[in-house]
């Protein structure tokens, strides 16, 4: 379920949720949590209509299971799903590089250069956790985009927006070292498919033991 905002109502509806996935995600909001929709509009200053839709769409990504009228109850999370999540994410993302490598012209590898340089310098900064997520979704996407195979794309975005979540809590930003996207980059502008695929996979498991490890 996706959240449009042409108006004010749909707006905060998306505020909210973003808000709520980030906590869960991060585990600001523990597991079994009680989410009670008076509470929540409350807390947000909201219409029950906005935490209801927003809670609606943490229900559809799985995040928390529906509980009546009233509200939700945070979900588990499991952690064979997630390592599961993971692998199929380093399944992708090695056939975009290994594509990207052998399809992208000066142009894309000059695009592709510049971005992994935007992200490594706001990790290396750590102050600006969003832009990080941001910035780093951007790049993997565009890696996808450029291998020529417009479902490699349309797969990896929404495993992308769950894990990105866990890759990048505040304390992980310190602990991703700076260069690692232009590692990746590295592998890409040497137009080998294998180093490139190699490349990626270092990254993406370097980013899922981090995870793993704060959620064991």
């Amino acid at each position: 379920m996706s959240i449009s905002s042409p108006a004010h109502a749909a707006t905060k509806a998306q505020r909210i949720f973003l808000d709520l996935r980030s906590k869960i995600l991060s585990g600001d909001i523990e597991s079994e949590t009680r989410l009670t929709l008076r509470p929540l509009a409350n807390e947000y200053e909201s219409g029950i209509n906005a935490v209801s839709e927003a809670i609606k769409a943490l229900a559809a990504e799985g995040l928390v299971k529906l509980e009546g009228q009233a509200g939700a109850r945070v979900i588990a999370r499991d952690l064979k799903q997630i390592r599961g999540e993971y692998i199929l994410r380093i399944a992708i993302e090695c056939e975009s590089a290994r594509r990207c490598a052998e399809r992208a012209d000066q142009s894309q590898l000059t695009i592709l250069g510049n971005m992994a340089q935007q992200v490594d310098q706001l990790f290396e900064a750590g102050d600006k956790l969003e832009e990080c997520r941001q910035a780093d979704v951007r790049f993997h996407l565009t890696v996808a985009q450029f291998s020529g195979v417009p479902q490699l794309e349309t797969s990896l975005a929404p495993l992308l927006d769950r894990l990105v979540m866990l890759d990048q809590t505040e304390s992980q930003c310190d602990e991703f070292p700076g260069q690692k996207h232009q590692e990746v980059f590295d592998g890409l502008k040497t137009r080998k498919p294998q180093v490139a695929a190699d490349a990626m996979r270092l990254h993406c498991e370097h980013s899922m033991n981090l995870s793993l490890a704060l959620l064991y």
